[in-house]
């Protein structure tokens, strides 16, 4: 089944990237590897702390984020805080890299500010976090993983990857009381915004290829930012631009000794961006959308989707075709009932392009389609960001 379900390494439709270079021939999947979910942030975000805390000389930090906020505790411990857990790995030798999305301007309510932050103290602490800004106008970086590696043991390795940001609003749990450190959102979600997210934790051979995501996007030549005025600001606060060289990448981590038995592909969204595209993908990469569509056309009984937005004809007329094609195929879809920006410029157009989607959705599997959201105990909307 591996060839049907999995991408072939021209499906990806971008001869440019190195990530399935050590595969076998017209393989773009590696097998043996453990996969573990983890729902919810703050499990995820108290085995990330214990891990990090284990790094030591030689060891490798690794990570991307769309945000990175430097106060967010990792536990309930203050000192447990993404910049002091991440500064003293670096401290004690470990490589500390970082990628962060720089954002839009600060007074549209982003949070560049936060990135260079947590930028400065992981490069005092000997490590480098950059902001990055290669994006199209209007885009974001939103990937978001977490990469650790072992000189003197692999069999330690694993990558972290999903939906769960390193910042405020994330550290939740199935209580689903919010995170005491909150990003503001509308008034619907009371004062601690209740949220569910996914990540999975990933060992084996696989980790080799998330590591190499993140090498692509480090040793990119393409400016960190084109933006004359970012450019300037950048200089003026003495900011790094230049990405400082990684050490040889190691051969990929051993299968795990027990419950290795997952294959993993690893899919990403690049944009074709201008004036210079990415080195890696210079006409972008969808191969997130492709797999989706390689998958779902194999459905025969159940689709069942957890997601931060389900809006657009796009979306409508891909999840209804399948069910149109298979009589007997359900869809279950868990959304937020209340999205994430209110106010009369933000509000009717997410509102909008998901009843487009609906619309679409209904048409095709009638009573085949259920959409649910989730609330707390409290009463209050649970955002959902998986």
């Amino acid at each position: 089944m591996l060839p049907d379900l999995f991408l072939r390494p021209a499906a990806r439709d971008n001869p440019h990237t190195v990530i399935d270079d050590h595969h076998p021939e017209g393989v773009a999947w590696s097998e043996g590897n453990r996969v573990r979910p983890i729902v919810h942030g703050r499990p995820y975000m108290a085995e990330l702390h214990e891990r990090v805390s284990a790094l030591g000389e030689g060891d490798l930090l690794y990570f991307v984020d769309w945000r990175g906020d430097p106060d967010q505790r990792l536990t309930d411990d203050p000192g447990s805080t993404v910049s002091a857990t991440f500064s003293a790995a670096a401290r004690r030798g470990a490589d500390v890299r970082g990628l962060l999305w720089r954002s839009h301007w600060n007074r549209f309510g982003f949070h560049s500010e936060k990135s260079r932050v947590l930028g400065i103290e992981i490069d005092e602490a000997g490590g480098q976090c950059l902001r990055d800004m290669r994006v199209r106008t209007g885009g974001s970086h939103h990937q978001k993983f977490v990469v650790l590696r072992h000189r003197d043991d692999p069999s330690r390795d694993v990558a972290f990857l999903g939906g769960i940001d390193l910042c405020h609003s994330r550290r939740d749990d199935i209580g689903h009381e919010g995170d005491r450190q909150v990003i503001p959102m509308p008034q619907a979600f009371g004062a601690r915004p209740a949220w569910h997210d996914v990540h999975v934790a990933i060992q084996g051979p696989a980790v080799f290829d998330v590591e190499t995501t993140f090498r692509e996007r480090w040793e990119d030549s393409t400016p960190l930012t084109l933006n004359p005025g970012r450019l300037l600001s950048s200089l003026a606060q003495r900011e790094p631009l230049v990405p400082h060289p990684l050490a040889e990448q190691a051969p990929p981590p051993p299968s795990p000794a027990e419950a290795a038995t997952e294959a993993v592909q690893i899919l990403r969204t690049y944009p074709a961006i201008l004036p210079k595209g990415y080195d890696f993908a210079p006409a972008g990469e969808r191969s997130v959308a492709h797999a989706n569509t390689t998958a779902v056309a194999h459905a025969r009984r159940l689709v069942y989707l957890e997601d931060q937005y389900l809006w657009s004809e796009e979306v409508g007329r891909h999840f209804g075709k399948a069910l149109r094609e298979n009589p007997e195929l359900r869809l279950i879809a868990v959304i937020p009932m209340v999205p994430d920006e209110d106010g009369a410029l933000s509000l009717p157009p997410q509102l909008y392009g998901r009843k487009l989607a609906m619309d679409l959705l209904l048409e095709a599997g009638g009573d085949r389609v259920a959409v649910y959201g989730l609330t707390s105990e409290a009463g209050y909307p649970i955002y959902v960001h998986a």
